[in-house]
């Protein structure tokens, strides 16, 4: 069985989140609630083997890493900066569903941003960002620089 990793947006009202496998192959990616969040990780974990979840360290961190340490029995937990992710989520998503050329033509004229929640996106960013930096590390740990 494969092994893989949780990335989580946290925010006011709902999470991103996004699994991974340890070659950044995404498995699945989505916008939770905040209110059903316990019962989408509890199903996560039924479904993969969660080796690691990676929580973004903006907006709502705090909750949810209490959350994750008194309900679950991952193997590791971390928060791991998340500045930029963002802009690198809405990037990523124009990159991947190119603007109409309406939007194209609006956007010359009007600091246009994409109204579509991009929770996931962002989560999916942070996971890519944590395997980089996990593959750089020689030891095979996290390091934040």
């Amino acid at each position: 069985m494969n092994n893989y990793l949780l990335a989580l947006d946290p925010g006011r009202d709902k999470i991103g989140a996004a699994v991974l496998d340890y070659q950044a192959q995404v498995q699945e990616k989505t916008i939770v609630p905040l209110t059903e969040l316990e019962d989408y990780l509890e199903e996560l974990d039924c479904n993969y083997q969660l080796q690691e979840v990676i929580v973004g360290n903006g907006t709502g961190a705090a909750g949810v890493m209490e959350l994750l340490q008194k309900n679950f029995d991952f193997k590791k937990i971390n928060l791991v900066v998340e500045e930029f992710t963002t802009e690198a989520a809405q990037k990523r998503y124009l990159k991947e569903k190119p603007m109409s050329n309406y939007e194209k033509l609006l956007r010359k004229f009007v600091n246009w941003k994409v109204s579509k929640a991009l929770d996931d996106y962002a989560a999916l960013i942070i996971g890519e960002k944590y395997l980089k930096k996990l593959d750089k590390n020689s030891a095979g740990t996290y390091n934040s620089d």
